[in-house]
């Protein structure tokens, strides 16, 4: 079976063109993708591999919902396009007899455009890692430096709000919480029994 040679260039962004509330099209990474306005008030939308003879990669034909905003037609565009990308380049390296450069990795799906949780996956699912390798790999990359602090950082003010609700709390020796328990099994004839969610949500408000 013949090898498609694709010089790919992941740095530059989306860019749309023409109108968007009706035709509009985008040239990127040796993609196309396609965004258009339908007489039956629906979006259609579809990418093509224009370094593979404009084969199609995907389009809303394939899907049973429809698509009735111009903007959601074209992320749904821009996020096909971004997995096919990253299916490819891992299928590339998975292929390779060489040893992977896996922060070369990291750093390629995110000029692509995959988060950080998207990139863990991938090395859990793709290379085998265990999900504290994957990801330590990951926060420790140059390229998502402070993703780990802004993670810490996350948890620790959700875990401080779900504290104030909670049924059990534990803390660690410096007065943070460490952990969380709610008893969504109790009976409260005062309040309705609320889930997890419930409970803390509007702590975030």
């Amino acid at each position: 079976m013949k090898t498609i040679e694709k010089n790919r260039g992941f740095n530059q962004p989306i860019i749309w063109n023409g109108d968007l509330k009706d035709d509009c099209t985008a040239k990127w990474s040796g993609l196309m993708l396609r965004a258009e306005w339908m007489d039956e008030d629906y979006w259609w939308w579809c990418v093509y591999d224009m370094l593979d003879n404009e084969n199609q990669i995907d389009s809303s034909n394939e899907y049973n919902e429809r698509f009735i905003c111009g903007e959601k037609a074209r992320e749904k565009a821009e996020e096909v396009a971004k997995n096919y990308l990253k299916n490819e380049l891992v299928n590339k390296l998975k292929r390779t007899k060489e040893n992977i450069d896996f922060d070369k990795l990291i750093s390629d799906l995110k000029l692509i455009g995959i988060s950080p949780m998207q990139t863990i996956l991938t090395l859990i699912k793709d290379f085998e890692f265990e999900h504290r390798d994957a990801k330590n790999k990951v926060f420790d990359s140059p390229v998502w430096e402070g993703l780990r602090e802004q993670s810490e950082m996350l948890t620790q003010a959700f875990l401080d709000a779900g504290a104030e609700e909670a049924d059990q709390v534990e803390y660690y020796e410096d007065g943070h919480v460490s952990s969380i328990t709610f008893d969504l099994t109790k009976d409260d004839a005062k309040k309705e029994k609320l889930t997890f969610w419930k409970r803390i949500k509007s702590k975030f408000k």
